[in-house]
């Protein structure tokens, strides 16, 4: 009996922690309260608080009909390596280059 209310306690605490860390480390501004009532709201409301920040109160992010909205012109900043096809040219090239020097020797 105590291990599962340690572990209903330890449950309560990770949810109010990653609400009050998702609420407090987000630079733009949560939705229908501040950051100042929505962080009372999740410490004086066990459970329903931080379910009702993730529910109701993060930032609405930007989606478009096929999910997260993208640039369309050109790049706004870094891409992975493997989108990067100026990088997939090179890597080849380099590739090319040693597998025809080990021949060579």
């Amino acid at each position: 009996m105590v291990r599962v209310l340690i572990f209903t306690f330890l449950a309560y605490l990770a949810l109010v922690i990653a609400a009050l860390a998702d609420c407090l480390g987000s630079e733009e501004d949560p939705r229908r309260l501040g950051k100042g009532a929505w962080s009372a709201v999740i410490l004086l409301l066990p459970i329903a608080g931080a379910i009702l920040w993730f529910w109701l109160g993060r930032p609405a992010k930007p989606e478009g009909p096929g999910g997260p909205a993208r640039p369309q012109g050109g790049s706004t900043g870094p891409i992975a390596p493997d989108d990067d096809p100026d990088f997939l040219r090179d890597l080849d090239k380099r590739l090319r280059d040693r597998d025809d020097k080990k021949r060579d020797d």
